[in-house]
Formats: structure tokens, sequence, C-alpha cells
């Protein structure tokens, strides 16, 4: 038997990214853990309260839409380097 998990995205909860249903994980983060930071699904599950079935949902759907994903991801860049940009720490 298939358990289907949604994937949402509210404009109120993680900036309207999407994210697996009922928590404020992203879909972002739990793909880039796994295929881009070599992260087992067992950690992330570990590390996040998820079930063995969200993550391969989170997965599928970071996988499906990687226009998305590299929206989120550039996005993240540039908030990253603003901040930067603007800190006065050496």
């Amino acid at each position: 038997m298939s358990v289907t998990i949604p994937m949402v995205s509210t404009p109120d909860v993680l900036g309207g990214k999407p994210r697996v249903e009922g928590t404020r994980v992203g879909v972002h983060q739990v793909g880039s853990l796994v295929r881009e930071h070599d992260w087992s699904r067992a950690a992330v599950a570990e590390e996040f309260g998820l079930t063995a079935d969200e993550i391969d949902a989170a997965i599928a759907y970071y996988e499906s839409n990687p226009d998305e994903m590299e929206a989120i991801a550039a996005a993240a860049e540039a908030t990253r380097g603003r901040l930067t940009d603007a800190s006065r720490a050496p």
C-alpha cells in the first residue's frame, strides 16, 4: 500500500516555499541535505522528526521541480550575500 505525503506551500510558513505538510521542514532543505551534502535519509529523518515516507516524498518533489529548487537556492545565496555585505563582523 502506498502512502501519499503532500508537499504544501502557504504564504505564511517558510515564506511560501514548499514543505512537508504539517511541518516547517522545507523540501529544498531535505533534498539538498540528501542530494548535495550526502546526508543519509535516516539522518535527515532523525534530525527533523520525519518519517521515511515524508523524506521520500520531499525528495521526489525536489527532483521533480528543479527550476523551483534552483530559484530557492539562488534566493538563499543572494540573502547570504546581502547579509555578508551588511555585516560589520571581521
